[in-house]
């Protein structure tokens, strides 16, 4: 009997997952499954809580949607979140050809120079794309770890977990060709530019309300649009010649910028073929559809927040991969003596370090109780560490409410010490200033360097005494 990996592999995928929409004024919710020839209607819903009120109660949010999942006979727990594209930070930069363990270090970095942020209090996401030249870039994303806690929290409660939270995106990438996609959320609209197969610029403004109850500025709208395609690569930015808009006040976007985007070379849809997200159509059941749609068919994620986990049958269909096949016997052969040859290794060398000890062991204790004479009767022996005191000083001088942050620290040579960072306002950098030099270990406080405007960019230097020496 032949053993066909590949079908084992297709027995143990995930057939089904809730794919959960997070929204500005609701969260949309729908089960999907990967059996494209059942014909049993998946059950969906939606209920008025919107990613603000998630964010400030997990756990009413976690309590309304078990609800909601129970009047719905919905049991799944493996979840496919899709929150909003405003939530995240975004960068641009190159994408190198390393391997992805690799790859996550990159992107860290780049994180720590492109956000102010610290990247261990963020939450990773990528989306690649290609240059006309065949250059590969990336669009870097970054989600506060606050908000991914808060979605997981909320799921914790409802008895689910989350297998994948991404940016609700994929309904743009369904297009091969390269675009400027406007997706309409409530007060928001969220500005997306694909090409090259990803997305190339993201951003989040100020949009139109479905009403109109609110002022709608068209002319700020497109200098902000403006902007963002300035900071494209060029020969992305030749690329857009269409636009496309959805969600609740489409039309009324379309109307009011049509005639700007004509300027730029744009062309858009007529403003009455936009579609616009009803309770029957597709769209209703959230972007998390798709992306679910592409976690079953195990296909990568534009802007994955999740670390995938290798499970332990992947790892062992990997092992036994029918190109490994014909060296399984000789590995099996060597699986019954490796463990003989190290045991006896393991013994010679044991037996070994066991007479060299037995050969030093008392000039060690007399090493051992001439090293606590010295300790006992040094008495300019200084235990404490220097360094820690140092950083010590200069932190407890910086506020604790994040209004000024160093970037670098570097102590010199006779604890000369020099720090650089940034400072939301003048106040509050002064404010830094004056604690630094009422404190008495500090000595000799020079202000190097300040420039810029929010934030502002300081650069300090000063001489630390350590207490015992004043």
């Amino acid at each position: 009997m032949k053993l066909d990996l590949n079908e084992l592999k297709k027995r143990q995928r995930a057939r089904s997952a809730l794919a959960i929409t997070l929204e500005s004024g609701r969260l949309a919710a729908k089960l999907v499954r990967c059996d494209e020839y059942d014909s049993q209607p998946a059950p969906s819903f939606s209920i008025p809580l919107g990613d603000e009120e998630v964010l400030k109660d997990p756990d009413k949010a976690g309590h309304q949607l078990i609800a909601a999942l129970g009047a719905a006979g919905i049991r799944e727990r493996r979840c496919v979140v899709c929150v909003p594209p405003g939530w995240a930070l975004t960068a641009s930069t190159d994408l190198p050809e390393v391997d992805a363990e690799d790859l996550r270090g990159y992107l860290e970095l780049r994180a720590e120079r492109e956000f102010s942020i610290s990247a261990a209090d963020l939450r990773l996401g990528y989306c690649a794309y290609a240059l006309p030249n065949g250059q590969r870039r990336a669009t870097l994303a970054a989600l506060s770890s606050k908000k991914i806690e808060a979605v997981e929290r909320m799921l914790e409660i409802a008895n689910r977990h989350a297998s994948s939270i991404s940016l609700a995106l994929d309904r743009c990438l369904s297009q091969p060709q390269a675009m400027l996609h406007f997706l309409t959320n409530g007060n928001h609209t969220d500005v997306v530019v694909t090409a090259g197969g990803g997305v190339a610029g993201l951003r989040s403004l100020a949009g139109p309300l479905v009403s109109g109850d609110t002022a709608f500025d068209p002319v700020a709208f497109y200098r902000e649009v403006r902007i963002t395609l300035g900071r494209l690569p060029d020969t992305v930015r030749q690329q857009v010649r269409h636009a496309a808009f959805s969600g609740p006040s489409a039309e009324r976007l379309c109307i009011q910028t049509r005639s700007d985007l004509l300027r730029l070379g744009i062309e858009s849809p007529e403003c009455n073929h936009v579609p616009a997200t009803a309770d029957q159509s597709p769209e209703a059941a959230g972007a998390a559809v798709e992306t679910a749609r592409r976690v079953l068919r195990e296909q990568p994620v534009a802007f994955e927040f999740v670390v995938p986990e290798t499970k332990r049958w992947q790892e062992l269909f990997q092992r036994f991969d029918s190109t490994r096949r014909r060296g399984l016997t000789l590995a099996a052969a060597g699986l019954v003596a490796l463990p003989l040859l190290l045991l006896f290794i393991r013994s010679q060398m044991e037996n070994h370090f066991q007479a060299q000890w037995d050969a030093m062991a008392k000039n060690v204790g007399e090493l051992d109780a001439l090293q606590g004479n010295i300790h006992q009767f040094r008495p300019w022996f200084e235990t404490s560490p220097q360094g820690l005191q140092v950083l010590d000083s200069l932190i407890s001088a910086f506020p604790d409410q994040g209004d000024v942050w160093a970037k670098n620290i570097q102590v010199a040579e006779g604890y000369k010490v020099t720090c650089s960072g940034f400072a939301r306002t003048q106040p509050a950098l002064m404010s830094l200033l004056e604690r630094m030099r009422t404190r008495p270990d500090i000595t000799g406080l020079q202000v190097q360097q300040i420039r810029g405007e929010d934030p502002i960019q300081f650069s300090i230097a000063y001489q630390w005494e350590p207490q015992h020496d004043r």
